[in-house]
């Protein structure tokens, strides 16, 4: 049965239940009493015993190009780690600035931020803050400023690519936007906010590091080749990382279905693909030095519950479109900004980052994806000719903005903020909601007037807007 007759067939309670389990799962994410990937479980489990939408229906709308794609990049990062490259990384960075606080706060977060770009955000900082801490300790400086630091970096970097932030995953599958149009479209824009991030940084940062003069010769106990645990892995790690990268760039234009030649490779076939690949190496018995990988290890380390927290957000948001929910919130945004891109742009960013600093970006993110669809085929239909696609798709990456950049502005606005909270109160230096956001509401305001300028030259102004 059509969509249409499955919101018009409806139960007049329908919408309303719908939304409160909706609503009330979106506190509870919010207050996390509950864990998230409970609360959405709970919330999907709702949505189908009460039968607002039906077991076919829900399964159907599951994302497997997002789920797989992220089950993927957590294989392939789960066997890097294990080769040592990124503590490589960090302590080789520590020693190139030779000690000097300012620069290496500004090393470490470039670093972190380019990082993020091609591995999640939560397992950069939980791969880079036990580091930090080391480097800080051995240098006898306060690690709490780098990192917030290296966080903020990492939610900015993320926001340059496809897989570098999940809202980013999601916009993207959802939108049919590849890697390179990630790159061409919001590569440019993240970097500018870098560099005026890294200015700002050494401002909002750089006191704390002024107060202790380093220990500079601590920096000779810090060897980076005693951090490489598994030299064999570590260059199949990069031969794969490599192949991986340029199968992301290029997979658009890769069409391998003779029958279907419209299609092209999908994001979730390259990281499956890498993970396979790089699993099939690591397995492999080593010819001189290392250890052998078993693949349970591997795939119990997978960040399972966030799989599942996909998985349940993704059957609630089903049933708020079969229920008719995201109707009514699509009239209302197409009463607000009628034909107006612009307008309408603007208010998709500065509502997803406002939310996201309250809560997960992910369940607004989700929502707005089916309304962002309707938004843009209401603007079509009411137009003689229909806007370009490179054109209508500013609306996703205000999405997509608001949602990545929007993180910084509070320390529960991301998990990766969250860990690395976690991280530093653990090692008795600890973070307040209020010094990070002392920190990151200038950081988000800056990051948010910049892409607002950028939206509106780019696609307004210029009218640049390949796809």
């Amino acid at each position: 049965m059509p969509a249409e007759n499955l919101i018009n067939s409806a139960p007049s309670w329908h919408p309303w239940a719908a939304g409160v389990i909706f609503v009330a799962s979106y506190i509870a994410i919010a207050t996390e009493k509950i864990d998230r990937t409970i609360v959405a479980l709970v919330g999907a489990a709702l949505m189908l015993f009460v039968g607002i939408i039906d077991q076919s229906n829900a399964f159907t709308h599951i994302d497997l190009n997002v789920i797989l794609l992220l089950a993927g990049m957590m294989i392939t990062v789960n066997i890097v780690k294990r080769s040592g490259l990124f503590e490589w990384m960090a302590i080789s960075t520590a020693k190139l600035t030779g000690g000097h606080p300012l620069l290496l706060l500004v090393m470490l977060s470039l670093v972190t931020a380019v990082v993020s770009a091609f591995l999640d955000n939560v397992t950069t900082m939980m791969l880079i803050g036990p580091m930090t801490l080391l480097i800080a300790d051995a240098l006898n400086i306060d690690p709490v400023p780098l990192l917030i630091s290296e966080t903020m970096a990492s939610n900015i970097g993320g926001t340059a690519t496809l897989i570098g932030d999940p809202p980013n995953i999601l916009v993207g599958t959802t939108a049919g936007l590849s890697f390179s149009d990630f790159l061409l479209n919001m590569a440019p824009l993240i970097l500018l906010v870098l560099i005026i991030f890294i200015l700002m940084g050494t401002g909002l940062f750089g006191k704390p590091l002024r107060k202790t003069p380093p220990k500079v010769q601590a920096l000779t106990t810090l060897q980076p080749g005693k951090a490489i645990k598994d030299k064999p892995l570590l260059w199949k790690s990069l031969i794969v990382l490599f192949l991986v990268f340029v199968m992301f760039v290029i997979h658009h234009n890769i069409h391998p279905y003779p029958n279907h030649p419209e299609r092209h490779l999908e994001p979730a076939t390259v990281a499956l693909g890498g993970a396979a690949l790089l699993l099939l190496l690591s397995s492999l018995p080593p010819r001189k030095q290392g250890s052998h990988h078993p693949i349970e290890t591997l795939l119990a380390e997978i960040d399972w519950p966030t799989l599942f927290f996909f998985i349940g957000m993704f059957i609630m948001i089903a049933g708020l479109e079969t229920s008719g929910v995201l109707n009514v919130l699509l009239d209302l945004l197409v009463s607000i900004t009628g034909n107006h891109v612009l307008l309408a742009s603007m208010i998709i960013m500065w509502a997803a980052a406002l939310l996201t600093m309250v809560t997960s970006a992910v369940p607004f993110v989700l929502a707005m994806s089916p309304v962002i669809h309707s938004l843009i085929g209401s603007i079509n239909s009411s137009l003689p000719t229909p806007l370009p696609q490179g054109f209508t798709n500013v609306l996703w990456w205000a999405l997509a903005l608001g949602a990545c950049l929007g993180a910084n502005g509070t320390v529960i606005g991301s998990a990766a903020n969250m860990v690395v909270m976690g991280i530093s109160n653990r090692s008795g230096h600890k973070i307040t909601f209020g010094s990070f956001a002392g920190k990151g509401l200038p950081i988000t305001l800056m990051s948010l007037i910049l892409s607002s300028l950028y939206l509106w030259l780019r696609f307004f102004v210029l009218q640049w807007y390949p796809k």
